[in-house]
């Protein structure tokens, strides 16, 4: 009877844990592709997708692969154009408290956003202007300096892109393992897993194995796992009860 009742522990944990994985990654799926805004142009090229940010209006679309992007800058929002606010209406800090405070959270935000990119750009005009850009946090570029009133972008596409965002929903994981044990000593139970390295198809793991439910045994061990197929993995280990065990155990 309680091997029964370990088996049924065992398919309903396993269960719950398939459900889970392949509903996070139908969410991811939905997801990626929900915001996958420039396959969608791709295959609507009558179509234009605009974004309007504190800082600047931005309207793309793509026309024969190439993406093609203005940023129309808002004048009263630039970086400078801020500062300049605040040090008008810091005549009369008591009375402008709130929209100083206001004011500034803007400006910080703007830093962060600048001092946060990876991509800086800076240009120089006929009349040795300098005109310098970052790119934000969802690839559009943005001014940096104040003299910048419309940035106009063409970038070329890859034919990969939906293949690279499917491969990297499919290679999302925790690298947390669960399922049964069998230890030497006629030991069975659960095990629940965490993936210290992989190479290949071999892991490194950390275990927790839990048996005897009626007494609530426990005891920690090391494995190593060799995935079977996508997300199942065999094993063999050593536990703290000085025992030799080998694992079955589903990936998430």
């Amino acid at each position: 009877m309680k091997i029964i009742k370990v088996i049924l522990v065992i398919v309903i944990i396993l269960g719950l844990l398939f459900v889970g994985y392949q509903g996070y990654n139908t969410f991811k799926k939905w997801e990626t592709d929900r915001f996958s805004e420039i396959n969608i142009l791709r295959a609507n090229q009558d179509m234009f997708l605009q974004k309007i940010t504190d800082l600047s209006v931005t309207i793309t679309r793509v026309v024969n692969d190439v993406a093609k992007t203005t940023v129309v800058v808002k004048p009263d929002h630039t970086y400078e154009a801020l500062k300049n606010e605040v040090i008008e209406l810091k005549k009369d800090e008591t009375a402008n408290k709130d929209e100083i405070a206001k004011l500034r959270e803007e400006l910080s935000a703007q830093r962060k956003a600048f001092l946060a990119s990876d991509d800086t750009i800076l240009i120089s005009g006929k009349n040795n202007e300098t005109y310098l850009l970052y790119r934000d946090e969802l690839g559009n570029l943005q001014p940096a300096s104040d003299n910048i009133e419309k940035i106009i972008e063409h970038k070329e596409l890859s034919e990969d892109i939906a293949i690279l965002s499917e491969k990297e929903i499919v290679d999302t994981r925790y690298n947390l393992k669960a399922g049964g044990y069998y230890a030497f000593d006629s030991t069975y139970g659960i095990i629940i897993s965490k993936g210290i390295f992989t190479i290949k198809d071999y892991s490194l793991n950390a275990s927790l194995l839990l048996s005897d439910f009626e007494d609530f045994k426990f005891a920690v061990g090391a494995d190593i796992g060799y995935e079977i197929s996508d997300s199942f993995e065999l094993g063999i280990g050593y536990d703290t009860s000085k025992e030799f065990y080998v694992k079955f155990q589903y990936q998430f």
